[in-house]
């Protein structure tokens, strides 16, 4: 999915990001940092966007309200970003859910073609 056409951005004056953007339908608030990676957080109510764009200190306002209090994802990395992306905890804590859910699904794989294998000897 492009992002960059998905949504309306708005540009923010912010030291940590450039541009905001709410898909209302969906209840996901995309964030773009300066370094240029943007993130998507669901599950937050326009409530959470409008008090984004009136806060004084944007990252105060995220930091407190937004960072640990709702799921999100990666959806665009700057390229030219070589360092390790600073996810919040929230999203290092589902990317550890997920690689343990597929480390789980391929151990049952594993464990089903070697019993099918042992079934039909």
């Amino acid at each position: 999915m492009n992002v960059g056409n998905a949504v309306e951005w708005v540009p923010l004056e912010s030291s940590v990001f450039t541009a905001v953007a709410y898909r209302a339908g969906a209840q996901q608030l995309y964030l773009q940092f300066q370094e240029g990676n943007v993130y998507r957080y669901f599950a937050c109510p326009r409530s959470v966007y409008n008090e984004l764009l009136a806060a004084e200190s944007k990252g105060r306002y995220f930091a407190q309200q937004i960072r640990n209090g709702f799921r999100c994802e990666r959806v665009r990395e700057n390229p030219a970003d070589s360092r390790p992306a600073r996810d919040s905890r929230f999203c290092t804590t589902e990317q550890l859910r997920k690689s343990i859910l597929l480390a789980k699904a391929r151990a049952i794989q594993k464990r089903d073609a070697a019993h099918a294998s042992g079934g039909q000897s």
